[in-house]
């Protein structure tokens, strides 16, 4: 999956980065890309995922490595 880097698109060589995701998750969004195509701006549109991210902690305990680190 490519992930754009607009903070640092004027370095030479940057501005999108990869990101690889589970072979299952693959037909999840190609399915989302033949309904919504380019026009959505969010891969998950669904605001209360959004909210939580945007919390203090939000991004933080998204992330399953940190999760973990922290119950160890």
């Amino acid at each position: 999956m490519s992930i754009p880097e607009p903070k640092v698109e004027h370095h030479e060589g940057r501005g999108i980065r990869s990101c690889p995701i589970f072979p299952e998750l693959r037909p999840i969004l190609d399915e989302a890309f033949e309904i919504f195509g380019d026009k959505s701006e969010y891969v998950v549109a669904a605001p209360q995922y959004r909210a939580a991210a945007n919390t203090a902690m939000g991004w933080k305990n998204s992330n399953l490595l940190n999760k973990l680190r922290m119950e160890n």
